[in-house]
């Protein structure tokens, strides 16, 4: 099995003892999830509004004593759903974690359909974020958020 962008951050989460993901299904983060499909450790929960599986995410990591709840999201008007429960999770400080899809790297920077500047339009819900587009930084990164080791954005309230 090759290794993929979305294979580093499902074996990532795994390290890390996610066992729930919160998702409405998008083409932008196909990779995620065909990895997924391949992994029987973590669940993947398929919401019907990226707004629903926001608040669903927000509450499984406050109600998880500060494991970080996991969302994903398309790009586009998938994150544009999802945005009040990041942003009422960013005000009662609850440990969200979320991942949205991006348009294929040869097509960066061209304003493709949907094409959106994550840390532009996060920088005020948002303590960090990362975006990660090639396997080798996936691996480097290896889910800095949720290391043991920093005071992780993800965590600290």
């Amino acid at each position: 099995m090759p290794h993929t962008v979305g294979r580093a951050i499902v074996d990532s989460l795994e390290a890390h003892d996610i066992d729930l993901v919160y998702c409405v299904p998008g083409e932008s983060y196909l990779g995620f999830t065909n990895a997924m499909a391949d992994n029987n450790r973590m669940r993947l929960i398929v919401c019907r509004h990226e707004g629903g599986a926001a608040f669903m995410a927000a509450a499984d990591g406050r109600m998880r004593g500060g494991r970080a709840g996991m969302l994903v999201v398309s790009r586009g008007r998938g994150l544009s759903n999802a945005m009040i429960g990041l942003h009422t999770a960013w005000h009662d400080a609850t440990p969200l974690v979320v991942l949205i899809g991006q348009v294929e790297r040869w097509e960066a920077g061209r304003m493709a359909l949907q094409e959106q500047n994550y840390s532009r339009l996060l920088s005020d819900v948002t303590k960090l974020v990362i975006e990660v587009n090639d396997p080798a930084l996936a691996r480097r990164w290896r889910a800095p958020f949720m290391s043991p080791k920093a005071a992780p954005p993800a965590r600290s309230r």
